[in-house]
């Protein structure tokens, strides 16, 4: 049986749910396409945040020329 992650956003989860979600949680971060423009979460799965918005247009472009 393959554990999910629960449906509400992050910042509703309890301690408990946080600990048990935590290795499932650090998949989401590694891929994270989202951030959470009220606390500041990332996730790739809009479901986990309370206020998502698209990370890519928020960054940078970067120059690869420069360090």
């Amino acid at each position: 049986m393959s554990k999910k992650l629960p449906k509400k956003a992050i910042c509703k989860w309890d301690r408990s749910t946080l600990e048990n979600a935590l290795p499932l949680l650090a998949e989401q971060i590694v891929d994270a396409t989202l951030v959470c423009r009220k606390c500041g979460r990332a996730a790739s799965d809009k479901r986990l945040l309370c206020k998502p918005v698209k990370l890519k247009p928020l960054l940078p472009i970067r120059d690869e020329t420069t360090p």
